[in-house]
């Protein structure tokens, strides 16, 4: 019983830091330059689509400059 219970809390938990992320990864492509060099936003991007952005949500990508 009480090992169920420490289960289901752990797997919330990682639900929750995945919405997290997924919602960090939005909000980084929505503030990229969209100026050339395209890299920023084309990886948060397609792993907003993707799901992905769970986990690059977490990643700080430069936005340089061409």
């Amino acid at each position: 019983m009480k090992k169920t219970m420490y289960l289901i809390i752990f797997i919330y938990g990682l639900g929750l830091l995945a919405i997290i992320g997924e919602i960090m990864c939005i909000v980084k492509f929505c503030k990229s330059d969209f100026e050339p060099s395209y890299k920023r936003e084309a990886i948060y991007g397609i792993s907003c689509i993707t799901g992905i952005g769970c986990i690059v949500g977490y990643f700080d990508i430069p936005d340089t400059k061409k």
